[in-house]
C-alpha cells in the first residue's frame, strides 16, 4: 500500500489537505471520504480501518480536509503574485454553500489521478453536504453516495425550542449590530463555538443544511429526491444525534430517495455518531456495499 499527503485547491483558490491510501495494484476505484462538523482528514478511528481494509482489496481511500473542518482553523491562498493569504474557517465560520467548491476540488484532485469509479462518503454533517453537493451538481463521475450517521442539523438545535428562540434572536441582533462575525455568546450544543453568521447559515429558516429534516413531518426532502445515485445509509442505535427513532430515520431516507435506483441501509447493532468500537465492522461494510458494483 502507498501512502500519499496531497494539497488540492479549491476554483477559489483555497488550499485544503488530505492522504490519499493506494493499493499495491493500479485500481481506478476510490471512496472519497468527507468529514464531520469540526473534524478533519485524520481524527476519526473508523477511517483507520477503511485506510486499511480498502486498498487491501483494491479499493483507494481518499479522505480530505473541507473548509469547515476544525473550530476555528487558517487556510492557504495563494495568491498570483507568489504571495500568500491567510484566512480562516472552521466550524465556528461555516458557511454551508462552499461544500460545493470543496467537495468538486476533492473529486477533481480524484479525476486527475486516474479514478474512474468514485464512492462519494461523507459523515454526519457530511453527509449533508454530499447530498447538497450532487443535488446541485449531478457529478456523473461519482457511483454511488455512502452516508454514514446521517444527522438532521435543524432538527436537533431546535428540539429544544426555548434555547433555540433565545439563540436565533442572538444571532440576528449581532448581525444587526454588525458583529456577524463575532462568536456567540453559547456555543451550540454546549460543543461547537460559532459566529452569529454561520449560525444563521447553519440553522436559520433559509438554511441549506435542511436535507434530512426528520424534525419536519411536512418536508418534502427536495434535495434528496433529486439524487439519481445508489444510497447507503449506515447507523448505530447509540447515535446521540437522533430526533426520530432510527428505523424511522433510515426509512425515511429510503421513502424520499425517489430517484435513487438502489437505496439501502444498515443499522450498526450498538454504534454511536463515529463508530467507535465498530470500526472494523463500518469498515467491512463500506467494503462489502463497494464491491457490489
Amino acid at each position: 500500500m502507498k501512502t500519499s499527503f496531497h494539497r488540492i485547491y479549491t476554483e477559489d483558490k483555497l488550499e485544503l489537505h488530505g492522504l490519499l491510501y493506494e493499493p499495491d495494484k493500479k485500481t481506478t476505484t476510490v471512496l472519497a471520504q468527507v468529514h464531520g462538523m469540526g473534524g478533519n482528514f485524520y481524527q476519526d478511528s473508523f477511517f483507520d480501518a477503511l485506510a486499511k481494509i480498502l486498498p487491501e482489496n483494491d479499493i483507494a481511500f481518499c479522505p480530505f480536509n473541507n473548509r469547515g473542518a476544525g473550530l476555528i482553523t487558517t487556510f492557504r491562498r495563494p495568491k498570483s503574485n507568489g504571495e500568500v493569504e491567510y484566512v480562516r474557517f472552521g466550524t465556528s465560520k461555516e458557511k454551508f454553500e462552499y461544500c460545493v467548491l470543496d467537495i468538486k476540488a476533492h473529486l477533481d484532485f480524484l479525476e486527475k489521478q486516474g479514478f474512474t469509479n468514485i464512492h462519494l462518503c461523507g459523515h454526519s454533517l457530511g453527509t449533508c453536504k454530499v447530498v447538497y453537493y450532487l443535488a446541485k451538481t449531478q457529478d456523473q463521475r461519482v457511483r454511488s453516495l455512502i452516508l454514514l450517521s446521517p444527522i438532521d442539523m435543524l432538527g436537533l438545535v431546535r428540539m429544544d425550542k426555548k434555547r433555540f428562540e433565545e439563540e436565533i434572536s442572538t444571532a440576528e441582533k449581532m448581525v444587526s449590530e454588525e458583529r456577524g462575525d463575532k462568536l456567540m455568546p453559547r456555543d451550540v450544543w454546549d460543543e461547537y463555538p460559532i459566529t452569529a453568521n454561520s449560525y444563521l447559515d447553519l440553522f436559520g429558516d433559509s438554511s441549506e443544511t435542511a436535507i434530512f429534516n426528520f424534525f419536519n413531518p411536512k418536508d418534502k426532502f427536495e434535495k434528496l429526491s433529486r439524487i439519481s445515485y445508489p444510497i447507503f445509509s449506515v447507523m448505530g442505535k447509540k447515535d446521540d444525534s437522533f430526533v426520530v427513532p432510527i428505523e424511522d430515520t433510515m426509512r425515511i431516507i429510503k421513502e424520499k430517495a425517489k430517484s435513487s435506483p438502489r437505496c439501502e441501509y444498515k443499522i450498526l447493532g450498538d454504534a454511536n455518531h463515529n463508530y467507535i468500537g465498530y470500526e472494523q465492522q463500518l469498515a467491512d461494510t463500506i467494503l462489502k456495499w463497494i464491491s457490489s458494483f
